[in-house]
């Protein structure tokens, strides 16, 4: 009996809407679009303000479209086809503990961007670990502010550096020939042979010949008598000739003849390239590499600072009185491994200070360059190639995100055949693309991002005993 009545209730209304429809269609008509645009909107504000916020808090975006650099290359990197040999498994590197033992690691929640190339242009800073295309270990750092430019050494070899990669690499983020700042960090050839260059011609191939230098801060001291160190001197005073300012390190950081213990970059003042002093600026040494000028990139972001910090192929010794000279020496959110990965470097008397939260490694990994071929007698040997599994070791404690440049192919017989890119060229930025609001400190490399540790070549070569 209660459906019967409903029904008829029902029908009752109905035949009232229709008479009423009939008598005034158009007050009828009226009253029905209201009703439609009053649901339309209530649909539209439940979708925006109830069903989207739910989802959204589900899948903890949080608004922010930077994901966690890792294994997959999913960024859009100019992949040039060229494989790493590494295992590209997907895992990030965010936020992962990285500490130095005692919890005070500054970068325990560090996480870093995946950078886009076209970004890389319009950065506030950009910090460039160049692939040299050959098969050896060697440096050359770019660093870039606006149209400011600072070259950091250019190995590798004698007869082939500067590589035509190189001269390329550079050509197309310094773009008015003019290199305001170079910076050779010590005497030998992996550092200083792309300074000098090829003869052509009545010229060299050189970044001293090629490009006009606004100053050179150089080594004070050296033992080297090589034929590069020789040429380098030349291309100096051809330097001088041409106008380019000359100061060696121990000047800069005694502030002596014009030269200064801190360049800013940018007009703001807001980024600053300062020499740091260690006492081999005037005191001998039997190792070469203890001259090197190490140098800190400051980065002020108003509340906080980021620093760089770059040391050429200082060793222990030298390392010990960097940390003793400079007691304020900071955190550091990227430094550019010692020595190529050497045993002899990046120990931990300077990690331990700076606590790095990324490391970038120039070297041809894996080659026996300068390591001893495994033997019946010493089947271990290949622990020393570079980057080593003592140095590594020495890092793993204050990060797992470390990366190299390139990865040499080998032979049966442990000589090198050839080499193809681990990471490639490694760029760090403070920057952001276009869709995002903040600026944030980004990776890019030409290859893939991978962090060493993830690499197929590591987990034949290495052991990795290390944060998580």
């Amino acid at each position: 009996m209660a459906k019967r009545k409903s029904n008829t209730t029902a029908n009752k209304a109905a035949r009232a809407a229709e008479k009423a429809a009939k008598k005034n269609p158009k007050i009828f008509l009226a009253v029905v679009a209201i009703i439609l645009v009053i649901a339309i909107v209530a649909g539209v504000c439940w979708y925006f303000f109830v069903y989207k916020k739910q989802a959204d808090d589900s899948a903890g975006t949080g608004g922010d479209d930077t994901t966690q650099v890792g294994g997959d290359d999913k960024d859009g990197n100019d992949d040039d086809g060229k494989g790493d040999d590494g295992d590209d498994d997907g895992q990030g590197n965010g936020d992962d503990g990285n500490g130095d033992g005692d919890g005070d690691n500054d970068g325990d929640d560090s996480s870093i961007g995946v950078g886009n190339l076209a970004d890389i242009s319009s950065a506030d800073l950009s910090i460039h670990f160049l692939e040299l295309g050959v098969s050896n270990a060697g440096d050359c750092v770019l660093i870039k502010v606006g149209n400011t430019e600072v070259l950091i050494d250019a190995g590798a070899k004698s007869k082939t550096a500067p590589t035509q990669a190189m001269l390329d690499y550079v050509a197309t983020y310094c773009t008015d020939g003019v290199l305001e700042y170079v910076i050779a960090t010590h005497a030998h050839e992996d550092h200083i042979a792309g300074l000098v260059g090829q003869e052509k011609g009545n010229t060299r191939t050189g970044f001293l010949y090629q490009y006009q230098i606004g100053t050179i801060i150089q080594f004070a001291k050296s033992g080297s008598s090589s034929q590069i160190y020789q040429n380098y001197k030349a291309a100096v005073e051809y330097c001088k000739e041409k106008g380019t300012k000359v100061y060696s390190a121990l000047e800069c950081v005694k502030e002596q003849n014009g030269a200064k213990a801190t360049y800013y970059l940018d007009e703001a003042q807001t980024i600053s390239l300062n020499v740091l002093y260690q006492k081999y600026y005037e005191t001998s040494n039997s190792k070469e590499n203890n001259y090197s000028v190490c140098t800190l990139l400051t980065q002020n972001l108003g509340k906080t600072s980021n620093h760089y910090l770059f040391t050429g192929d200082l060793e222990k010794a030298g390392e010990e009185s960097l940390v003793q000279s400079n007691p304020d020496l900071p955190h550091c959110v990227l430094f550019k491994g010692g020595h190529h990965g050497s045993s002899t470097s990046s120990n931990d008397v300077l990690l331990d200070k700076i606590t790095p939260e990324n490391i970038a490694i120039c070297t041809c990994a894996g080659t026996y360059e300068y390591a001893d071929k495994p033997t019946a007698e010493n089947p271990n040997t290949y622990l020393n190639t570079f980057p080593t599994q003592e140095a590594i070791d020495r890092m793993s404690k204050h990060t797992k995100n470390i990366y190299v440049t390139t990865l040499g192919i080998l032979k049966a017989d442990y000589s090198t055949q050839g080499f193809t890119s681990m990471n490639g060229n490694i760029v760090f930025y403070y920057g952001k693309g276009e869709e995002e609001s903040e600026k944030s400190l980004k990776l890019w490399c030409s290859n893939n991002t991978t962090v060493l540790k993830d690499t197929e070549w590591f987990k034949t070569n290495r052991t990795w005993n290390g944060v998580e």
